[in-house]
């Protein structure tokens, strides 16, 4: 079985690299969809490939913004292209977004995402509450859409270094250290986060580590944090060696998106057995709970100071989530995406 994955957004995060590798150990073929072209990208994109399926992950790529005046023109023309492009190979998607990040509200956004996953033989979704999620917003069969784990993104780090030394290479002190990780956006919810910490003056440090969106929006940060010596910034992209240090340095981590389909960040901590805490209003994304290495909050004003003393009193313990690691190994989404595949290829053929 030929595959196509696309877009090739290898550079931004592996999850496509580790499900690529994994497929080949299954007998799938896997090649990448690179680049891009004008009018219809990838019925012309494809038409320089044969393959038996093409896997879309993030549709958006093919509509990109770029504020212009073909913005429009960009997001209105995605249905028919896609339909050109897979006129003679099956399609799947995996549902990584409910919809693209901070472009819900763009007009034919909704649609595109629906168009993706009503053309598609298979949907993938990473948790049973994010499969309900799609039958309800995009009226899909549910025989339609596959559960698969997310895949265990620790295992391009390396092995685990002390806490004492992980924080002597990133130039840290003592204390309590709570981590905000990954790329830093607005959906993500710093905002909240800061202002509690700013107000409430708990016996720990908050550090933000990653690359910002833009400028402007660090700077924005910057100016929320003011004089406050118990928020730290790390402003810069995260290789997996800094990142592997900061997950050992820190004792917990807090994640407070706004809206979120599905984490690879927090399925990273979990897999790294660090302790999560995160709002009851992310019910899509499931971590294997209930476990002392996950603790939800309901509101800053209501709960969190108790969520946030719990999650600090539980220790980190890479070997304690083995199990988990083990429940979202590569080879066994591998296995699961590949009878996706063919039950795609079924579909098509009748």
């Amino acid at each position: 079985m030929n595959v196509i994955f696309a877009p090739d957004w290898r550079k931004g995060v592996p999850y496509q690299r580790l499900l690529a590798e994994a497929l080949e150990r299954h007998g799938v073929r896997v090649s990448f969809l690179e680049g891009y072209k004008r009018v219809f990208p990838l019925r012309r994109l494809l038409a320089l490939q044969q393959c038996d399926l093409l896997h879309l992950h993030w549709p958006e790529a093919y509509y990109p913004r770029k504020n212009d005046v073909w913005d429009w023109f960009r997001r209105s023309r995605f249905a028919f292209d896609l339909r050109g492009a897979t006129r003679q190979c099956a399609l799947a998607t995996t549902a990584h977004n409910l919809h693209a990040h901070n472009r819900a509200s763009e007009s034919f956004a909704a649609r595109n995402t629906r168009s993706a996953h009503t053309q598609a033989g298979v949907v993938f979704a990473h948790s049973e509450v994010a499969k309900q999620r799609l039958v309800s917003e995009f009226s899909l069969p549910e025989e339609k859409v596959s559960v698969i784990p997310h895949g265990d993104l620790s295992v391009t780090l390396g092995a685990p270094v002390s806490q004492t030394e992980a924080r002597t290479e990133l130039g840290l002190g003592g204390g309590k250290i709570v981590l905000m990780f990954g790329a830093v956006e607005p959906y993500k919810g710093q905002e909240e986060v800061i202002a509690w910490w700013r107000r409430s003056q708990p016996e720990a440090t908050l550090v933000i580590a990653g690359n910002p969106i833009t400028p402007e929006y660090a700077t924005q940060l910057v100016a929320l944090i003011g004089d406050a010596k118990s928020i730290v910034t790390r402003f810069s992209w995260l290789s997996d060696d800094q990142l592997r240090l900061w997950l050992c340095a820190a004792d917990c981590t807090v994640f407070n998106y706004r809206q979120i389909f599905t984490s690879g960040a927090a399925n990273l901590a979990r897999s790294w057995g660090l302790p999560i805490l995160l709002p009851n209003r992310l019910d899509t994304v499931l971590l294997d709970e209930p476990t002392p290495f996950v603790t939800r909050f309901d509101d800053f004003n209501s709960d969190f100071e108790n969520a946030l003393n719990k999650t600090l009193a539980v220790t980190s313990n890479f070997g304690e989530a083995a199990q988990w690691r083990e429940s979202c190994s590569w080879d066994k989404v591998a296995q699961l995406t590949a009878e996706g595949y063919r039950r795609a290829l079924v579909t098509r053929c009748h």
